[in-house]
């Protein structure tokens, strides 16, 4: 079979050139055609090292490592793969151990995806996870259970697979939450994702992008999965609504406690309530709307 891989890389030139020779020779071993594309955001060598040992550049312009991925994916989509996998390129995957079995589902037809989790059983993580690592992922696993209803263990695992059409039809809204975007946008559209166990081995060079700042990488997370469900505009419109009401009802009660005449003139500071509440309705009706169309437009786009 044909299998196109995409490997998000930032920085990783101490390791790039040994996960392209791993996938390289365990998919060749496989008896699998191969080609590789690395989605690059790096400041460092990482572009040249990966096009020294054969693989395909694929920039991400400075725009986010997520947009890099995006880009990949569907560049990697457009060489008619039978299969596209995505692997770290930190080198903290079981390259040689695991790849085979992330390719089976795909290939026997049971799963459109296939995550890999860290946590589906004791013993997977072969270093000292940190406490506030481990607070943060349970934090991304709890959004994705939320928004999709799969039973998920981990929100970032280091190897994927999935067959080619879900990368066609990837819809992104976030410039750096292709891990969870992916996730959902699959089971938005229907296709069939199981998760299966992963090693992750201890990284040797340098530090992960991802969590070295858990409390940003959640709010980057969060309002993209929470326009991505359409929540926006009920919770916006709600407030907006629910602003605009109270300006109405404490105008009344001004005009009643007035005798219903026009002499307002001592009423001042509840007549700019009145107006404060009104124009903080229709900033809510606003946003609302203007962030539904931001979500059209970049799915458009994208």
């Amino acid at each position: 079979m044909k299998v196109a891989v995409v490997i998000p890389t930032r920085n990783e030139s101490a390791t790039i050139g040994q996960v392209i020779g791993q996938v390289n020779s365990t998919l060749l071993a496989l008896g699998h055609q191969c080609e590789i594309f690395v989605a690059d955001d790096s400041h460092d060598d990482t572009r040249q090292v990966a096009a020294a040992n054969g693989a395909t550049i694929v920039r991400g312009s400075g725009e986010g490592l997520g947009i890099a991925m995006f880009r990949g994916l569907k560049v990697a989509a457009d060489c008619k793969p039978d299969i596209i996998m995505s692997v770290d390129g930190d080198g903290q995957a079981d390259i040689v151990a695991e790849l085979p079995r992330f390719l089976q589902p795909i290939i026997s037809g049971t799963a459109d995806v296939v995550l890999g989790s860290r946590f589906k059983e004791t013993g997977l993580v072969d270093y000292r996870y940190r406490l506030k690592n481990r607070f943060g992922t349970r934090i991304l696993v709890g959004m994705l259970q939320r928004r999709t209803g799969l039973p998920l263990t981990d929100s970032h695992g280091g190897i994927r697979a999935m067959h080619p059409d879900v990368a066609k039809e990837l819809e992104m809204i976030g410039t750096h939450t292709y891990v969870q975007e992916t996730i959902v946008d699959a089971h938005e559209k229907g296709f069939r994702i199981i998760e299966i166990a992963s090693r992750w081995l201890p990284r040797k060079h340098g530090k992960s992008r991802v969590i070295q700042s858990i409390p940003r990488y959640v709010l980057y997370t969060l309002p993209v999965l929470l326009v991505r469900s359409g929540k926006h505009i009920r919770w916006l419109y709600s407030m907006g609504l629910l602003a605009i009401t109270l300006a109405f009802v404490i105008f009344a009660v001004i005009l009643a406690q007035e005798g219903f005449t026009y002499a307002l003139a001592d009423r001042l500071p509840g007549l700019t309530l009145v107006g404060l509440l009104v124009t903080t309705g229709l900033q809510f009706f606003f946003f609302g709307f203007v962030l539904q169309l931001l979500k059209q437009i970049k799915q458009r786009v994208g």
